[in-house]
């Protein structure tokens, strides 16, 4: 299992905080830090924001495309930010979404890659078993049962999940995946990627 992390680490290492800043105005495209795991080019004013679900299979099937082929091919130019948006009737997904926010403040590629775990495992996980298979997948790396435990005390970790939920209120989000870019949401990984190369042509 840690070889298997390693090559994710690896990856999102490469992925999170490539290139250098572009001029292109977006919504919400700000190049001010932010406490949500941003993939790419953090500075850039060429910005794709991503509400997400951990438990949504759409969610799973878009974050795949991002990882192996979107980012890579933008990453240099673009600024990819992750946001959640747990549905209520999913009914592990807000859980784990706190434990990503945890992992992020150990290391944002640890963050990124439980949230890979996730996707990759949805059919793996319960609400029974969620913090048992966290803790097992962080055990490599000095993260112990106790500290997870203490996880769900975390009142700022649970802030920064609702902060993104109400963000996407405001956004109009009513379903999981929704993928925007400069205000108007792609509906196929295809259609975003035409956008994008747009961008990058206007900001050349």
């Amino acid at each position: 299992m840690k070889r298997a992390f390693g090559v994710l680490l690896a990856s999102w290492l490469m992925v999170l905080g490539l290139g250098a800043a572009t001029a292109s105005a977006g919504r919400r495209a700000r190049p001010a830090p932010s406490p949500d795991p941003i993939a790419g080019n953090p500075h850039s004013r060429i910005r794709v924001i991503i509400y997400q679900d951990l438990e949504c299979p759409d969610c799973a099937q878009w974050h795949g495309i991002f990882v192996h082929q979107i980012i890579p091919e933008f990453g240099k130019e673009v600024g990819f930010e992750f946001r959640d948006f747990p549905l209520p009737q999913h009914l592990w997904s807000f859980n784990a979404a706190v434990l990503a926010r945890y992992f992020d403040e150990h290391n944002p590629p640890l963050g990124m890659a439980w949230r890979d775990y996730c996707f990759t495992h949805q059919n793996d996980l319960t609400p029974d078993n969620l913090l048992q298979r966290a803790a097992a997948w962080a055990a490599p790396y000095g993260i112990t049962r106790a500290q997870l435990n203490q996880v769900f005390t975390r009142s700022d970790l649970f802030a920064l999940v609702e902060a993104d939920m109400q963000r996407g209120r405001e956004d109009h989000v009513e379903h999981t995946p929704t993928v925007l870019f400069n205000g108007t949401e792609a509906t196929t990984p295809t259609e975003l990627v035409q956008w994008l190369r747009q961008a990058e042509a206007k900001a050349r």
